[in-house]
């Protein structure tokens, strides 16, 4: 008679094991089927809970940034959307302590187990009785844990279970893993885009200038270290007769700096319709606007320039590190006029006007290109800038395509790490 209830039992365990692992089977394709993390972490702890028969599951994905196991769930019916709902760190209670040994884990007494931290309980009204516990590791990276708690129709886990459970697990960490290199991919696509749609926009906003007024041949160019910078370039016309030029360098990169350099550039258009033709003014209006904004911008460079093209008079401003110099001759003389920040006080600054005659040349650069370095660390510096625009050269444009080169040369495959703007007056 116990015999024959031995080989009933063993037989009932046998079609289990069958059964558990023809599901795996199905399992392996289902959870395989979905690159969405929300979907597939409903997915597996559905699972779980299905193959495992208990009362509950849960999965938490190690974050290596902050060194922490995050639980999640998914929201709606799709599951495309994940809101956090706590969040343990390695050690801390079986889930941590399976993260941190890398080890997989049997407790069929929780409570009296004293790695098992009974918070979570305390704060849903669950009662965690027996669970298993194993990493999720692809290459021997963590990538999370899985948890099943509380069998249904057994007082305990087992061995068997354990193994049935690893088995599992090992699908579940490739499908996370696929799911993590699907959404980072997402990631890396959006941000190209947003970069160059920036770009792009930001381009609009600072096209490159070659025109002619009167005598006066005027060129300008942007040239960033990343897709978008922190620099800028302006040309409006103020009257039939008078003209604005600005060179602008809010001093960061990336798109923060863009987004700045956006704000002023589109400020500084606005406030020229009123306060345009004076220099000191507008300077002022603008530093009023930067300090009074809800994040103040710091540390900006602002040169604004008037040109009155009938008496080829330049009146400018250099508040920052903007560099203006005037070629006369055939000798550079830089103009070394002006204060430091644009956020700096800036009520008793002054104007300087220069009278350019034919054949001057009158440049404002930003201080990227003196910094452009080379394999030794060297800078290319003021020094030789000023060398190079003696040099006789045919066009406004082709001065700034040869200094770009120039630069780029010196840099020697080194690339040009700063964001560089220039503004060329050629006088005939």
């Amino acid at each position: 008679m116990f015999k024959k209830k031995q080989e009933t039992t063993d037989l009932a365990v046998i079609e289990r094991q069958i059964y558990n692992l023809t599901k795996l089977v199905h399992i392996n394709s289902m959870i395989n089927s979905t690159l969405d993390m929300g979907r597939l972490l409903t997915v597996i702890m559905e699972t779980i809970k299905d193959i495992m028969e208990t009362e509950a599951s849960t999965l938490l994905l190690y974050e290596e940034k902050s060194d922490d196991l995050v639980f999640k769930v998914a929201l709606g019916e799709a599951g495309k959307e994940l809101t956090e709902r706590y969040r343990i760190k390695l050690g801390q209670g079986i889930a941590g302590w399976v993260a941190e040994t890398r080890k997989p884990l049997i407790i069929n007494d929780a409570y009296s187990d004293t790695r098992f931290d009974p918070e979570f309980d305390k704060k849903t009204g669950f009662t965690t009785r027996s669970m298993v516990c194993t990493p999720l590791l692809f290459k021997g990276k963590l990538l999370g844990v899985i948890q099943a708690i509380n069998p249904l129709s057994l007082p305990g886990f087992t061995k068997d279970d354990l193994d049935l459970f690893g088995v599992f697990a090992d699908q579940a960490a490739l499908a996370v893993q696929n799911a993590i290199y699907f959404q980072n991919a997402l990631e890396e696509e959006r941000i190209n885009s947003e970069l160059i749609a920036a770009r792009a926009i930001q381009e609009e906003l600072i096209p490159a200038i070659d025109m002619k007024i009167g005598p006066i041949s005027i060129s300008a160019r942007s040239v960033t270290a990343r897709e978008i910078g922190g620099e800028f370039h302006s040309l409006f016309r103020l009257d039939d007769s008078h003209y604005g030029l600005a060179l602008g360098d809010l001093h960061e990169k990336g798109i923060p700096g863009g987004m700045h350099a956006s704000i002023v550039s589109g400020a500084l258009r606005a406030l020229a319709k009123i306060k345009g033709h004076n220099p000191v003014e507008l300077v002022r209006m603008i530093h009023l606007l930067m300090e009074h904004d809800e994040r103040p911008i710091r540390n900006a460079s602002l040169l604004y320039c008037v040109l009155s093209v009938p008496d080829r008079m330049l009146r400018f401003l250099n508040a920052g590190v903007a560099y203006p110099v005037l070629v006369r001759g055939g000798v550079s003389r830089y103009l070394r006029f002006g204060k430091r920040s644009l956020s700096q006080n800036i009520e008793e600054a002054k104007s300087v006007s220069v009278s350019l005659r034919p054949g001057d040349l009158f440049a404002i650069f930003s201080d990227g290109i003196l910094r452009v370095r080379n394999r030794t660390g060297k800078q290319l510096g003021l020094k030789k800038v000023m060398g190079f625009l003696e040099r006789p050269f045919s066009s406004s444009e082709d001065i700034i395509e040869g200094l770009l080169g120039f630069a780029g040369d010196f840099a020697e495959g080194v690339g040009i790490r700063e964001d560089i703007s220039i503004i060329l007056l050629r006088i005939d």
